[in-house]
C-alpha cells in the first residue's frame, strides 16, 4: 500500500516538474523583454551640439569648460547628453534632456580631481638637450618642420591655418624654425603667434622654444598675451611632440613663469574621420597647464600629417612642404 502511493506520487512528479520548469523559463523571459536595453553611447563634440544643449550648458555654467560629451543612442535614455564640465575649479556631471532640460548634475567626488593634482601626477620638465644636435628642418612621425607645409583646422565659428615658414629664429644659440598661426573667429583675426621649433635630430624630439604673440581686435593688435622665449630668466625649452611616443607619458611642453603647459599621451590607436579624411593609429593627447588647473584641452595627430583635431576644431585640408 504504502509502494502505491509513493508510485503515484512520482507519477505525479514526472508530470508537474516539467511543466514547472516549463512555467519557470516563460517568466524569465517575460522579465527578460521587459528588461532595459543596453546602454551605448557615443561621443560628440562641442561644435555638434544642438543650439537648445548649447543654450542648456551656458545658462548652467556661464564660465564653464567643456570636458567630454556623450550622447545615448541606446538604453533608457535614448537622445540624453551626459557632459562633463569644469567651472570655478570643481568639475560635474551634467544630464540633458534632447530637449535641453538639464535632468541632473552631481559633482564628481574630490579624489577624482586630485588624480591631478600637486600628490598625483608628474611630468617630465628635464630632456638633455645638451647632448642633442638640433636642426631647423626635420619632422618625426607627428610633427613636422618642413617650410612650406601647412594645416587648416575649422570649427563652426573658428579657423586656425598654421603654417611652417621659410624664417627661422635664433633662440639660446638655437636656430629654430618659425611656424605661424593665424586664429580666426566669424572671419574675424584674433591672433597671430609665431611659434620656435627645433629637432633633435639623435632622438627625433621636437623641442618648443617660444612664442611671440599678437592679439588682434577691430584689425590692430591690442596686446601680446602668453609670450615667452626658452633664453629669459627662468625658463627653458620643454618638448612639443617626442620622437618616440609612449602611452601614458607625460611631459611639459613649456617651460616659463607664465607658460606651463604639459601633455600626456592617453591613447595611441585613435581612428578620426574629418573632412581632410580618415585617419588611422592617431595619439590622443591631453595638455593641461601647471599653472591654472582649470585648463584642459584634447588633441588629436596623425601620422605622417600632425594635428588634425584640437577640441572642437577639425582638419579642413592640409598641404604638404615644398620640394
Amino acid at each position: 500500500m504504502k509502494w502505491r502511493h509513493w508510485k503515484q506520487k512520482s507519477v505525479w512528479l514526472k508530470v508537474i516538474l516539467p511543466v514547472a520548469a516549463l512555467f519557470t523559463m516563460l517568466v524569465a523571459t517575460v522579465f527578460a523583454s521587459g528588461a532595459a536595453p543596453q546602454e551605448r553611447k557615443v561621443s560628440v563634440r562641442p561644435s555638434e551640439l544642438p543650439a537648445v544643449i548649447k543654450k542648456a550648458i551656458e545658462k548652467a555654467f556661464p564660465k564653464g569648460q567643456i570636458l567630454r560629451i556623450q550622447k545615448e543612442v541606446e538604453g533608457k535614455d535614448p537622445g540624453q547628453y551626459d557632459v562633463d564640465i569644469r567651472s570655478d575649479g570643481k568639475e560635474y556631471e551634467v544630464e540633458i534632456s534632447p530637449k535641453g532640460k538639464v535632468i541632473e548634475t552631481k559633482e564628481k567626488a574630490p579624489e577624482e580631481a586630485a588624480s591631478t593634482g600637486k600628490q598625483g601626477k608628474k611630468w617630465t620638465d628635464s630632456f638633455g638637450q645638451e647632448n642633442c644636435t638640433f636642426s631647423s628642418t626635420g619632422k618625426n612621425r607627428f610633427f613636422s618642420l618642413e617650410p612650406g607645409y601647412q594645416l587648416v583646422l575649422e570649427s563652426s565659428e573658428e579657423k586656425v591655418v598654421i603654417t611652417v615658414l621659410e624664417q627661422t629664429k635664433k633662440i639660446g644659440g638655437v636656430k629654430t624654425r618659425v611656424i605661424e598661426e593665424r586664429e580666426e573667429k566669424n572671419g574675424e583675426l584674433k591672433e597671430v603667434s609665431r611659434n620656435f621649433f627645433a629637432i633633435c635630430r639623435e632622438h627625433g624630439d621636437v623641442f618648443y622654444f617660444g612664442e611671440e604673440v599678437d592679439d588682434y581686435k577691430d584689425g590692430k593688435i591690442v596686446k601680446h598675451s602668453g609670450a615667452w622665449r626658452a633664453d629669459e630668466k627662468n625658463s627653458r625649452a620643454g618638448i612639443i611632440m617626442p620622437g618616440t611616443v609612449l602611452l601614458g607619458a607625460r611631459h611639459y611642453q613649456e617651460i616659463a613663469p607664465n607658460a606651463m603647459d604639459r601633455a600626456e599621451i592617453m591613447r595611441d590607436d585613435v581612428t578620426m574621420k574629418t573632412p581632410a579624411g580618415t585617419f588611422k593609429n592617431c595619439i590622443r593627447v591631453e595638455e593641461t597647464s601647471g599653472i591654472n588647473p582649470d585648463e584642459k584641452c584634447y588633441k588629436t595627430y596623425a601620422p605622417g600629417v600632425g594635428l588634425i583635431q584640437d577640441e572642437d576644431l577639425v582638419l579642413t585640408k592640409y598641404r604638404k612642404s615644398k620640394e
